[in-house]
């Protein structure tokens, strides 16, 4: 038989041994085709993480500011603002809220890059920077124009919160809690004020609702001429010729001032009536508040603390 068909094998095998190298050949192109595929498919994964990574080191390193927290925060809002010249004093501000065992959403606008970066890394407090350009580190002399410059950014911080719809109690940072004051903050006006000897309103403490007349009245606050007025007097002026907005004077004996306080050195538990708040005016500069809060039973850190 093999001498019979001698040519027809010969062919069939060159035909077998050509399907079988072109088969040997389309595999070796597709694998070297898909491993190129896949090492630049690998490739695009690592750039692709790779940016990721870098998104993520930029949040890390980008400054929050109010606007980023805004969807986090739930009313109402306790908001203050200070640079790093009063980092014991936001200190003693913000333990005396935490011994009080509130739970609230609590804002720290901090006016310069050394008391941000002490506070950012905190879990029970928002830590944002202002969105002023100018930082301010250093404790300014009252009623300077830099001094003023600070007390007048509140302003547009509180503005903010309320335009976004959120209850807002400021208080300067030299503030001492000793019981919860939301009790106080009824249903029957739109603004809560503090009152102090001196001027009818102090602008250091008060609570406001996202109500219309209050926004009127703050963004009334806020338009004022500062030269011509300062924080007080402006704080004052708006409340007085904002139509419609209910005001209630919270009671002296309570959310009091330090012309009323610092009187005499009766342990504030010992009190009739008990204050609720110890607003530190009537002093001026950390050092001048700390001693006399010291002297009050008003100071709650410890040695370790104030380093």
């Amino acid at each position: 038989m093999n001498n019979i068909f001698p040519w027809r094998d010969k062919k069939v095998t060159v035909v077998c041994v050509t399907i079988i190298a072109t088969i040997i050949v389309m595999a070796t192109s597709y694998y070297s085709w898909n491993g190129n595929l896949n090492r630049t498919h690998a490739g695009l994964q690592f750039v692709s993480y790779q940016r990721k990574i870098e998104e993520m080191s930029i949040a890390l390193l980008k400054k929050q500011t109010l606007e980023d927290i805004l969807p986090f925060l739930t009313p109402p809002v306790v908001i203050t603002t200070a640079n790093f010249g009063y980092l014991q004093i936001v200190n003693n501000f913000l333990k005396s809220i935490k011994k009080v065992g509130v739970n609230v959403s609590i804002v720290l606008v901090c006016e310069d890059d050394l008391l941000y970066n002490h506070f950012h890394n905190r879990k029970d407090i928002n830590a944002v920077i202002t969105k002023f350009t100018t930082n301010i580190k250093k404790v300014q002399k009252f009623r300077t124009s830099t001094f003023n410059e600070i007390v007048n950014r509140r302003i547009s911080h509180v503005l903010q919160l309320l335009n976004n719809g959120l209850d807002t109690f400021y208080l300067d940072s030299d503030t001492i809690w000793l019981q919860n004051p939301f009790p106080y903050f009824d249903e029957e006006a739109d603004l809560f004020v503090q009152q102090e000897k001196g001027i009818p309103y102090c602008s250091g403490m008060f609570f406001i609702r996202a109500t219309g007349p209050s926004i009127r009245m703050v963004t009334h606050w806020e338009a004022l001429d500062k030269h011509k007025y300062n924080n007080q007097y402006s704080y004052n002026k708006a409340i007085k010729e904002t139509t419609g907005l209910r005001v209630k004077g919270l009671p002296t004996q309570k959310f009091v001032g330090g012309e009323i306080y610092f009187k005499n050195l009766i342990p504030w538990s010992e009190r009739n009536p008990a204050p609720v708040i110890v607003h530190a005016t009537w002093r001026l500069g950390p050092e001048s508040k700390i001693k006399q809060l010291q002297k009050c039973g008003l100071w709650f850190l410890n040695e370790t603390e104030m380093v």
